[in-house]
């Protein structure tokens, strides 16, 4: 039984090496309802295995507006800067990865810059404490929005393996307390809990947009490589052209 189950653990370890953190289409969230519509096909119902979802640039402006917006600073603000929509999960570790190797680069040359304005969707297709993490988060920016960057980091930072049931109530509201002595922990343990229609959202628009797996990254509407600098560069400048 034990070496069933360290077999297993390799296997998954491998495939998520391999492919990323792409189960958004085999797997139910498990913390709670928070779910997409019936007929979808797991949580993220992506595109290959279910009808992409229809979401009107209106709704979809809509949605996004209650997700967390990094802006550029005010004195460098370009006109119309480039919308940047990042999906990730922040169990899976090549979310975190990207977070501590292509995110800093990107805030830096991009957002700092006032060419950009990125907005954090959390799309937890790993199912289970998962979307507790991704509850605590938007609960944390809810409270006070400049605190969700610092929490993110975070949760990255906690991070453990995959498999791992390490986002507990308790774990996030700690790490809430880490990034922001303000913030309520009892508050956070109970945000982690309840459900969010966020999370049903983000899994809305990643259907809509063709996301099957995270990090993802949507440079104006056009999804690119999140790990290719130079894609990305090319994307925003096509788009400040236009």
């Amino acid at each position: 039984m034990g070496r069933a189950k360290t077999i297993a653990t390799v296997l998954l370890a491998a495939l998520l090496a391999l492919a990323g953190c792409a189960g958004a289409g085999d797997r139910e969230p498990s913390a709670g309802t928070d779910r997409p519509a019936d007929g979808a096909s797991g949580p993220a119902g992506p595109a290959s295995q279910t009808e992409k979802e229809a979401v009107s640039p209106k709704e979809a402006e809509r949605l996004l507006a209650a997700f967390p917006t990094l802006e550029p600073p005010a004195g460098k603000r370009a006109e119309r800067p480039v919308e940047l929509v990042l999906f990730a999960d922040f169990k899976c570790p090549h979310c975190k990865d990207f977070e501590t190797t292509v995110f800093p680069r990107l805030k830096a040359q991009w957002i700092e810059s006032g060419q950009a304005r990125l907005v954090y969707v959390p799309l937890p297709v790993l199912g289970g404490d998962a979307v507790s993490a991704a509850r605590a988060a938007l609960f944390v920016f809810d409270q006070k929005p400049e605190a969700f960057w610092a929490y993110a980091e975070k949760l990255y930072a906690a991070q453990r393996p995959v498999q791992e049931a390490w986002a507990t109530p308790a774990r996030l509201a700690e790490l809430a307390e880490a990034a922001d002595p303000a913030i309520d922990q009892e508050a956070v343990m109970e945000a982690a809990q309840r459900d969010d229609p966020r999370i049903e959202d983000a899994f809305r628009l990643a259907r809509a947009w063709g996301v099957e797996g995270v990090p993802a990254l949507l440079v104006a509407g056009k999804a690119v490589d999140p790990f290719d600098l130079n894609a990305i560069r090319t994307a925003v400048e096509a788009s400040r052209s236009r």
